[in-house]
């Protein structure tokens, strides 16, 4: 979800900082997304894997933003995004199997505020699930979700990551 956060920050200050003159329509600007990284970890720190080894991501795609008619005075923006990806669990150990799978991100989320701070988001959201197949012929179901819901107030709601491995 930092990611997520992340992107969306930078995404609303592009976006708001383009909107020129206030016009009649609809403001649509598009944030690409591409990442590729690679994060060892430790044995026991790792998604669904009891071993120490690296975990490799590639994400594109990117979001779609749209400023609506009156936005640009209230900072709205609503954000939907489709992310593809490919991730690798590849173990320090080489006799252990190396996971890899590829999976289609949904993001969507109403930003209303930009602020030097950051922005607030009313709602924001994602989903993915992918099943990674391992070299020895077993494999990983991953399922990862996350919403954040702010108030009228500013006060964060809802703040939750879901993470589950079968």
């Amino acid at each position: 979800m930092r990611r997520l956060i992340t992107t969306l920050v930078a995404a609303t200050a592009l976006a708001l900082g383009s909107a020129g003159s206030a016009g009649a329509g609809a403001l649509h600007d598009f944030w690409p997304e591409d990442y590729d990284a690679r994060e060892h970890f430790a044995a026991g720190e790792g998604f669904c894997v009891p071993w120490a080894g690296t975990f490799h991501e590639v994400r594109t795609g990117g979001y779609r933003m749209v400023t609506p008619p009156g936005g640009r005075e209230t900072g709205e923006l609503h954000i939907n995004g489709v992310i593809h990806g490919l991730v690798e669990l590849v173990p320090d150990d080489p006799s252990l199997p190396t996971y890899s799978g590829t999976y289609r991100e949904k993001v969507n989320a109403v930003a209303t505020e930009f602020t030097p701070e950051g922005d607030v988001l009313r709602v924001g959201q994602y989903r993915l699930s992918t099943t990674l197949s391992g070299t020895d012929g077993s494999s990983l179901a991953l399922h990862l979700a996350g919403k954040v819901t702010v108030n009228a107030n500013g006060v964060t709601t809802v703040s939750r990551d879901v993470f589950t491995c079968a």
